[in-house]
Parts: C-alpha cells; structure tokens; sequence
C-alpha cells in the first residue's frame, strides 16, 4: 500500500561521518518497538535524505521528499540488517507539508498524490471514498511495476489517463450532439481521467481549509503547470516533457521522459526524413540512476547511456545482441550503442525539465 511518509531505511554501510565522531547509524543503542526523533538535515531529489538522530547524522532512504529543517518522532520497526524507521509523529511535516509538496516542477502531481494518498485514506468522507478508490486505481494504472510489459500503446495510455488531455477531452464532450450519451459519457471521462477524478473529488470538499481540499488543489495546480509547460515547448521547441511514476514495492519514484520532434519542422520536411530523439532519466533504488539518449534517423538508431557503475554497464552490454534482435523484428536498426561511466552525485540535481525550454539544448545525435 502506498503511504503518504513511508519507512526511512537507515543503512549501516551508508552511514556518514557523525557530529561527535562516531559511526552513525552502527553505534545506535536502539531497540525494536523505541520512538526516536529525527531532524532533517539534508535531503536530495534521489530520496536521500540526512537525519540527525540522537546526536548522530546518518543517511535515509525514503522515497517521498522530507522537509529540510523538520522534525518529527518515529517508531524503530526494524534493528538488522538496518533500521527501518516508521513515522510515529508527522505534525512538523505536515504544517510545512502543502508548503513544500508542490514547489515549483521539482515533484510530479503522482509524488503529491503519493504523499496525500494515507490523509485521502483516512479523512475522506463517506462519499469521498468512492472517488478516493478511482484515484488510487487510476494512479494504479499509469505507475509503471516490476515486471510491466512496456508496449509501444503505453504513452498513449497514460496520456489518456494522466490529465494532461483533460480539457481537450472535454471539448470532444461538448461537440456531442447526443444529451443522453453526453452525460454518460462525461461520466466515462471523469473516471478515467486524473485531473477530472482530482477535480470532481476538490469541488465535493466543502470545507476551503481542508487539508485533503488544499492537497488536491496542489496536484490539479500542478498537472496545469505541466500542461502550460509542455504546450509552451511544443509550440517553441518542438518538445514533450513527461513524468512517468513508477512504483518499485514500497517504493515511489518518477521517471522523466524527453521527446524532441524539432527536426522535422525545420524546413518542413518530412516525418521520414526528420531525426526523432528522446531521452528518459531513471533514478531507482536498487541500480541507481540512469540517463538514456536515442535517436532515431530513417530507421537508424543510436542508444547512449550514462551509468554510474562500471558493473552496470557489463550487465547492460550482455542485452545489446538480444535488444538489436528485437529492434529488428520492428525494421529498427541499431547503429550504435554508447556506454558512459558518470559519477552518482552528478545525478542528484539532474532533471530533463531544465532541457525542455533549453532551444540550443540538444541530444547526441548521429555524427
């Protein structure tokens, strides 16, 4: 279940050098069942966070962003072979919690909802639930889990889902001549939609102050900032910009996808004779974070991936010979695939929104 401040993992082998000089987290003198207060000293876009605990810094894997400064009490759910940490007491994040949920484009309106999901969960009101149910389903749907077969429908299916084609959806609905089909149509549409579902479930919420009211109107204000931001880029660039969530166990993250069509409006030219280019920037728990570059010129491709690991790079180096096979069945051919050894800290800050509105920003492209 997702949960809107899941576990902090305190690894033992990640601890950093503490305050008073000792070995962080492997000198910890705490039991199974202890209430424990942290202080957020740091946090990082990769979800790692820096506590201080009992005069000790230590690192934090979490998957949901933690207020710098805050503090807050949490019960020790497990000593080995690390601890997990479970949020006892939030009542320090959750004052700052609508103040730092949706600042500016650092976290996708699926981060927000994640974090929203445990108050949705447990205040809505009984004719909220319903709503809250399609939300969590739909949000469900488009999050992309271990073992997903990734199509190439996918994109089209989480556009559809994702809010982004809201509005349009609802100008399809208004042309419809039909009054009966149109309500019931409307209906379809407001299910399978993010944004409709958030909105229809804000305007139920009487109460302006709400804290669930206040949640939702940061994700529906945040699925329209991506919209002007795409719509802008588009229109400017030649670029889409998507935040893609995945969820990995009791893990939330967001990819970032990058496509770039500029090349076929220059001149006019045809979509056969344009280079197509995208890039998609990973940044999971378990193999850490991965940025990939294609393009795409008249059924030429070129694949570069930058990875932190030089371990990594032999795992993916034994695909290449099954990705070409593959690649071929679709009349796709590979003419080159790049390996790049980049440092993990490179990666913390890195995010593709910062080359959407870049016009001189481009991809490696052929030579």
């Amino acid at each position: 279940m997702i949960r809107s401040l899941q576990d902090l993992i305190i690894h033992h082998n990640r601890s950093i050098k503490p305050l008073n000089q000792e070995a962080g987290a492997k000198n910890l003198s705490l039991n199974k069942g202890d209430i424990v207060t942290a202080k957020v000293l740091d946090y990082s876009r990769m979800g790692r966070a820096k506590l201080l605990v009992n005069g000790k810094q230590l690192t934090a894997q979490t998957s949901v962003q933690l207020p710098k400064g805050g503090t807050a009490q949490f019960r020790v759910m497990q000593t080995q072979p690390h601890y997990i940490f479970k949020v006892f007491d939030s009542t320090v994040f959750s004052k700052n919690s609508l103040q730092w949920m949706g600042s500016a484009m650092q976290a996708s309106p699926y981060q927000l909802f994640n974090q929203l999901f445990e108050r949705l969960e447990k205040n809505s009101e009984p004719e909220n639930k319903k709503l809250m149910i399609q939300l969590f389903q739909l949000f469900s749907q488009m999050a992309i889990k271990p073992g997903d077969s990734i199509t190439p429908y996918y994109l089209m299916a989480f556009l559809q889902r994702s809010g982004l084609l809201w509005e349009n959806k609802l100008k399809q609905w208004l042309a419809s001549s039909q009054k009966e089909i149109k309500q019931d149509r409307l209906k379809k549409l407001i299910q399978q939609d993010f944004k409709g579902l958030a909105l229809e479930m804000y305007n139920n919420i009487q109460d302006e102050t709400n804290d669930i009211k206040l949640g939702l109107e940061q994700i529906i204000e945040q699925i329209e900032q991506w919209q002007l931001l795409n719509h802008k880029a588009l229109a400017d660039n030649g670029k889409l910009y998507f935040m893609l969530p995945l969820v990995f166990g009791n893990f939330f993250h967001t990819g970032e996808l990058l496509i770039d069509i500029s090349d076929s409006r220059k001149g006019r030219k045809h979509h056969a004779d344009a280079m197509l280019k995208a890039a998609l920037l990973l940044k999971m728990t378990q193999i850490g974070p991965i940025k990939i570059e294609a393009a795409l010129f008249q059924r030429q491709l070129r694949l570069d991936f930058w990875i932190c690991s030089k371990e990594l790079i032999e795992l993916f180096r034994q695909y290449d010979t099954s990705l070409t096979t593959a690649l071929n069945i679709h009349g796709i051919h590979i003419q080159m695939i790049a390996y790049h050894l980049k440092e993990e800290k490179d990666f913390e800050e890195m995010s593709l929104i910062h080359d959407v509105v870049k016009s001189n920003q481009h991809l490696n492209t052929f030579a």
